[in-house]
């Protein structure tokens, strides 16, 4: 059945830059869908991205969810372009859990995102099913049994970590063409980074029954093994 509704939720420490997402969600009316949106009020740093991500999940009563970044903008025809997207995947072979613009498998990247200047990065073909898919925007159907782990903390690779939670679980992630903006101006990975990716590579190192030695992400290539200096 197609989805009749869909909610964005975002997680908000800038109201200044959530101003041009909520308008351009607010832009979003496709004939037929419900839109709504809720930002999650976290100017005071009290939540990670997975515990905030994680309430709008809980109080959604929406077919579909779109989890995105405060700085990411959609284009009038997104949902144009994501619904046909759904279908597409919809008839593959392997049951999907996690949707996005832009992911990775080995050393591939495969999606479709525009930058904060508006250029394209276009990697086909599409859709694509990947190891990982870059947070800026993650799409999941309602019913899903996974949450963001919250035990990863801050607010990095908690896309990655369901990805391979659904992964795990026998379900699929897959890059699709349906691309937003991302005006994230900066790749600078700050010391909290860091300390989430150990914080992964521990869950993961033990490599479970579907999940590999290493996964490719939009910020690297993550190896799950013995480390020297994890904390």
């Amino acid at each position: 059945m197609p989805p009749r509704s869909v909610r964005f939720v975002t997680c908000v420490n800038d109201p200044a830059k959530y101003d041009s997402c909520r308008a351009s969600i607010e832009s979003l009316h496709p004939e037929g869908l419900q839109v709504s949106a809720e930002a999650i009020d976290n100017a005071d740093g009290r939540y990670s991205s997975a515990v905030a991500l994680n309430l709008g999940w809980e109080r959604s009563r929406a077919d579909l969810i779109v989890f995105c970044h405060q700085d990411v903008v959609f284009p009038p025809e997104w949902l144009a372009r994501l619904l046909p997207s759904i279908e597409q995947v919809a008839l593959r072979e392997d049951p999907w859990a996690v949707l996005g613009p832009m992911g990775r498998v080995g050393k591939r990247y495969f999606g479709h995102a525009l930058g904060p200047d508006g250029e394209a990065a276009f990697h086909g073909p599409l859709p694509e099913r990947v190891e990982t898919l870059d947070e800026f925007c993650l799409v999941v159907p309602a019913g899903l049994s996974l949450r963001f782990d919250e035990r990863l903390g801050g607010h990095h690779l908690y896309g990655v970590d369901l990805c391979l939670e659904a992964l795990e679980a026998g379900w699929a992630a897959y890059a699709i063409d349906a691309p937003c903006q991302h005006n994230s101006g900066t790749r600078h990975r700050p010391p909290e980074y860091h300390a989430i990716k150990r914080r992964l590579q521990r869950k993961w190192m033990f490599a479970r029954r579907k999940v590999g030695r290493s996964v490719g992400t939009t910020c690297g290539r993550i190896r799950f093994g013995l480390f020297e200096g994890w904390v």
